[in-house]
């Protein structure tokens, strides 16, 4: 072999084997590139392609009633989500699922060719669309297998994931006081919005093993994991007493064709609001269908004149500044006072001279105006003011108003003063009047009212418990026990609301007919019927107010509001525990002085209520197969009874159980519907 050649042999090996090295030195460096530079990365990808971290949107907690009952809970749902950019098919499948989702074709076409990751298709499904489209994945893995196919599929990106949706099951019960909540499960009004915080937990994620088809292998997914769970919400409200309230004031305003109504019955000694009723109502589960007017709680956003109901507030003020005595006399001019050219004050009836208590009794608008003009405005803004009017009460609720009440120590306007005394130039909630007239059954002292007793986490530990807050002393102990006395004449012969007492029981209030403002003048055809009152007068245990918006026809708060109030008043201390006396010891026709003229030995004997233990009835641990016989039992024993088997009740009348449907011996399913009737024996 010539010397040529060898030379050129040896080159190409040398530049073989140069060649070799360096691709053995590039495979070296790409090896170490992708282990020890890109490694994490890379096993990350990697992980990410067989294992799914998904979120878990928080569950939000319930809201209870003061017994435990459930007023608003979040349920389990399941939602259609969809990976665009992984479809591949989007006109067979949009065709496919249409009919099953409650689309059109084009719509879901839309959503399958979006540029987007991830798309929700149809968020919070029906158990029967669920189902349906459960049986559609199933159909299509059986074509899959009987076709022997592998690999993913287009209808994988497409799939069902778990939800939690807000489900009001009491259903318009208490609707305003709630509030509701977006499809996220946010608080947008009432109690939902003012303790979102509380009840909306914390997100978290979990992981899905997938398999090269990207089916779920394994799952760290939990059902009703309490990590993501929020607090409990456990109110003062009584599930009971707010129907009471509710079904009262729906046929009060059905009966006298009102525009509307609202109903607040208050614990004086604590500040518990036990009931808050407004109609129209409202059903959380359907929030969208009403107005937005009729989303919002009346009880504590709207303002109103208060009309007479603000004459005891003046008289209390006047009694305890020892202006005046209930024994005071005051002339009424006849019904009509002059208190200039043309400022004149009128009376419903002309009456001549009364004294502080008859003032009241009759609801004279000139008595009151002198009394209130005596007092003087300094000290009357200052009482106003202490009974919690022109300011917000304190309560936790969203959106509340603290009304409107001019400056009495800058008022130089002799009419403002004077016609201040029967509610006109004032404005107020019926929260402020309510926790007002509170404040005298508890001794004058004013409670902040609330309507959260605590927050409990979901293990049933208490995070939060609201304890009663009494902000201020505004009456002495003596006037306002003189103005129990003095309001309790109200229900009497001779006084405004007969019809507001309750057969067995005293009840200390006052009535309230305000003409509406209408533009800048007061209309003649609109007014406002109220009634607020304490029941029993002498130790009240509830604070109740009763306000219907433009009754047609009688338009008086004795003759309207104040029968509303009876049946309120009369259930509620029967569901409470209190049932009415035999008889009441005094006499009905002597004028109520006892407890305001200065001489014990003129008091009347406490009445004594009457003992009675309705027959105990046990509460069985399993729901109910069979309708019991519930004659003779009280609405409290008939409603926990029924209540803890799944069935829904409906209470008629006030007393103990004289009728029922259906009859003894029905057999019963959950969810049946009862109707009890009641009757009292007094």
């Amino acid at each position: 072999m010539s010397p040529g050649i060898n030379k050129w042999m040896r080159l190409r090996i040398g530049l073989v084997g140069l060649g070799l090295f360096l691709l053995g030195l590039w495979v070296c460096g790409r090896f170490f590139y992708l282990q020890a530079i890109r490694g994490p990365q890379l096993r990350e990808e990697s992980t990410r392609e067989y294992q799914k971290y998904c979120p878990i949107l928080p569950v939000r907690g319930s809201i209870l009633d003061c017994r435990g009952t459930e007023l608003a809970v979040s349920t389990r749902v399941s939602s259609v989500v969809a990976h665009p950019a992984q479809i591949k098919n989007a006109d067979r499948l949009s065709r496919e699922l249409a009919p099953i989702l409650g689309f059109k074709p084009r719509e879901l076409k839309e959503m399958f060719t979006r540029a987007r990751p991830f798309v929700w298709v149809k968020r919070h499904l029906t158990p029967e669309r669920e189902a349906a489209f459960l049986a559609w994945q199933a159909k299509v893995e059986q074509k899959t297998q009987a076709a022997g196919e592998t690999g993913r599929r287009d209808t994988d990106p497409i799939y069902l994931i778990p939800e939690a949706k807000r489900y009001y099951p009491q259903l318009s019960l208490a609707g305003q006081v709630l509030g509701f909540c977006n499809i996220d499960c946010q608080g947008l009004e009432g109690l939902e919005f003012q303790f979102d915080h509380e009840l909306y937990g914390k997100p978290k994620q979990y992981w899905k093993t997938m398999d090269a088809r990207g089916h779920i292998v394994v799952t760290g997914e939990k059902a009703w994991d309490p990590e993501v769970m929020g607090n409990n919400l456990v109110l003062t409200l009584d599930r009971t007493l707010q129907y009471i309230a509710e079904k009262e004031l729906a046929q009060g305003v059905e009966r006298f064709h009102a525009a509307g109504g609202m109903a607040l019955v208050v614990r004086p000694q604590t500040g518990e609001i036990l009931a808050m009723a407004q109609v129209p109502s409202l059903d959380p589960n359907r929030q969208a269908q009403y107005p937005e007017e009729t989303r919002h709680n009346r009880i504590l956003t709207d303002c109103l004149e208060p009309g007479s109901t603000y004459k005891i507030f003046i008289a209390a003020s006047a009694l305890d500044a020892h202006v005046v005595k209930p024994t005071d006399k005051f002339h009424c001019e006849n019904g009509v006072w002059f208190l200039g050219p043309k400022e004149v004050i009128h009376d419903v009836h002309p009456y001549g001279t009364l004294t502080v208590q008859q003032v009241i009794q009759k609801s004279s608008n000139i008595g009151a105006a002198k009394i209130s003009l005596k007092t003087g405005g300094p000290r009357l803004d200052h009482y106003l003011r202490d009974f919690g009017f022109g300011r917000k009460s304190g309560i936790q609720f969203p959106g509340e108003t603290a009304g409107i009440l001019k400056n009495l120590r800058l008022t130089r306007s002799l009419i403002d003063r004077a016609t201040l005394a029967f509610g006109q130039g004032v404005s107020v909630t019926s929260l402020q009047m309510t926790m007002a007239l509170a404040a005298m059954g508890n001794g004058g002292v004013l409670m902040e009212p609330h309507l959260v007793k605590a927050v409990v986490n979901p293990f049933g530990k208490i995070v939060r418990e609201f304890q009663p807050h009494p902000i201020r002393r505004v009456l002495s102990q003596q006037t306002a026990q003189q103005m129990l006395a003095i309001m309790e004449t109200v229900t009497q012969p001779g006084g405004t609301a007969k019809e507001a007492a309750p057969e067995g029981f005293t009840v200390a209030g006052k009535t309230g007919t305000a003409q509406k403002l209408v533009g800048r003048t007061y209309s003649h055809s609109k007014f406002n019927a109220l009634f607020i009152g304490l029941i029993p007068a002498d130790k009240p245990v509830l604070a109740i107010s009763v306000i219907l918006d433009e009754p047609k026809g009688a338009i008086y708060g004795g003759v309207v509001a104040a029968p509303i109030f009876r049946e309120i008043a009369a259930q509620s201390m029967r569901v409470l525990g209190y049932y009415p006396q035999k008889e009441l010891e005094k006499d009905k026709n002597a004028p109520v002085l006892a407890g305001i003229l200065p001489t014990p030995a003129l008091a009347a004997p406490a009445p004594q209520p009457v003992a009675f233990t309705p027959t105990k009835l046990e509460i069985p641990k399993e729901p109910l197969k069979v309708m019991p016989n519930l004659r003779g039992y009280t609405i409290r024993q008939v409603i926990n009874l029924l209540h803890k088997s799944g069935l829904r009740c409906r209470v008629e009348g006030s007393g103990m159980a004289v009728s029922q449907e259906p009859a003894p011996g029905t057999e019963l399913s959950p969810g049946t519907s009862c109707r009890v009737k009641f009757k009292s024996n007094s």
